[in-house]
């Protein structure tokens, strides 16, 4: 994937590029988690930050149980994303 632009708005307000929203389904009015390396802005989604979440406060006992739970998160927020 070749590098996406969008401009800063009133109010500071970016849009995200389609080709970006393909690769990480976003919701309108989800919250997203700014971070700041260097010279770098990074943008996540918190829903990557809530499955992150998942996996570190887990009870479940074997990867395989908690990849699972993360595919089926992953499976629903896309599915919400793309309604």
């Amino acid at each position: 994937m070749g590098m996406a632009t969008s401009k800063i708005g009133k109010k500071y307000t970016i849009v995200i590029p389609q080709e970006i929203r393909r690769k990480i389904p976003v919701r309108e009015g989800e919250t997203i988690v700014w971070e700041v390396e260097d010279e770098k802005m990074i943008i996540k989604p918190a829903s990557f930050m809530r499955l992150a979440g998942i996996v570190k406060s887990s009870s479940l006992t074997s990867d395989r149980e908690v990849k699972e739970s993360l595919e089926k998160e992953i499976e629903r927020d896309i599915k919400e994303a793309f309604k």
